[in-house]
């Protein structure tokens, strides 16, 4: 009987529908795990960033760790002194901790730098006496512009014929400039000649008063950040004519008739019959040679103005630039009173700061203004003007 192989290739055709069959169910399996896999990862990494980022957030809000703690403070402390951007603050934490935060801010309610150079007696003419020999009080005979000054810093600027000395300040995160003016008598207050109208740019209130260098002085009025200088916050005192009105949340920075420098609670100006030129802002960095405040004082990293007083009368101008990280974030009130201490300054204050911040010399803004403006600045209400030294006691010149 004759072999016949028909069956044997139907099996044959069966077993290779079936391992095509358990190849395809695999290949689903595997597509179908994949498919799986991808959606659990497409779900996962979103829902566990979320849930990362909660417990970061839940930390940096409520964590009592020291450290974070410390920035914590620092992070609501910026945002809650600049002048618009509180919603860094306010839109992140609960306000219980913003106001535990800012009841630290450091108050000037009882300091008073300099108190015993105010007089309430009778103004007395001064005598007329002949100008004394010129003194190197400044050792600018011995500076080098690229070396090192008496505190360390590398000098920029040293204008032997001005008098002025301008060094580079270089700390943790921060970057600025400090001018230092030999005589005192020099240095006054200039106000726009726009008074509730506008201010000036520190150049053109420079030029209108043949100054030779300025820094910012007042704040004023900013809604919604877009102030124009107009309208001054507090009591100022130009070379006599005042301007604004006295405000109880700032200290006193007025230069004397005798060219001293008193800082803090001066509560009634018009008391006082020997108060030439003068602002008020906040807070006191060094009184009667005493730092008075430490670390951030409530007021965390920003931009700042200052302006202080040697024993010898030298008038030291300070500004740090800021609200740039890559150059310069800002810095604490007391990095100010630690940079003013090692210029020997046993009297100062600080002025307004934030974008208003500036130094000027001969017709250049030379700081980094963080302004929209930096080759500018803002536009100011006054500022403290230095009067160069062939027109001292000429035009805006104090002497």
């Amino acid at each position: 009987m004759a072999f016949l192989p028909k069956p044997k290739k139907r099996w044959a055709e069966n077993d290779t529908s079936l391992d095509l069959k358990h190849l395809r169910a695999k290949k689903d399996a595997v597509s179908e795990r994949k498919k799986r896999r991808r959606f659990y990862i497409g779900i996962g990494i979103p829902v566990g960033l979320i849930l990362l980022l909660t417990v970061c957030y839940v930390t940096f809000v409520y964590s009592s760790n020291p450290f974070i703690a410390h920035w914590r403070g620092i992070w609501i402390e910026t945002a809650m002194t600049t002048g618009r951007h509180h919603w860094l603050a306010e839109n992140f934490f609960p306000q219980h901790i913003i106001d535990e935060v800012m009841a630290n801010i450091a108050r000037d309610d009882d300091v008073l730098g300099g108190g015993d150079s105010l007089s309430t007696g009778d103004p007395v003419d001064e005598p007329i006496v002949e100008p004394p020999e010129p003194v190197d009080i400044l050792n600018q005979k011995n500076l080098v512009v690229g070396g090192k000054d008496y505190a360390g810093n590398t000098v920029l600027i040293n204008d032997i014929e001005q008098g002025l000395v301008v060094s580079e300040i270089v700390g943790s995160g921060y970057q600025g400039k400090i001018m230092l003016i030999d005589d005192p008598s020099r240095v006054y207050l200039g106000t726009t000649q726009y008074k509730n109208q506008t201010g000036m740019r520190i150049l053109d209130m420079m030029d209108h008063y043949g100054a030779i260098a300025g820094i910012n002085a007042s704040g004023f009025r900013d809604p919604g950040g877009e102030g124009n200088g107009g309208v001054v916050v507090g009591i100022s005192c130009s070379q006599g004519q005042y301007w604004g009105d006295f405000v109880d949340y700032y200290g006193s920075i007025v230069l004397t008739t005798d060219h001293k420098l008193v800082v803090g609670n001066i509560s009634l100006w018009s008391t006082y019959t020997n108060i030439r030129d003068g602002i008020q802002f906040s807070p006191v960095l060094i009184a009667d040679g005493v730092k008075q405040v430490s670390g951030s004082a409530g007021y965390g990293l920003q931009p700042r103005t200052a302006i202080g007083q040697r024993a010898d009368g030298v008038i030291a101008m300070l500004i740090i630039d800021g609200r740039d990280v890559s150059y310069s974030i800002g810095c604490t009130v007391g990095d100010m009173a630690d940079i003013l201490s090692a210029y020997n300054v046993i009297n100062a204050s600080s002025c307004d700061g934030g974008a208003s911040s500036v130094l000027a010399y001969k017709g250049e803004v030379i700081t980094k203004n963080c302004s929209a403006n930096p080759s500018l600045g803002r536009i100011l209400p006054n500022a403290f003007l230095v009067a160069p030294k062939e027109n001292t006691g000429a035009k805006g010149g104090a002497g």
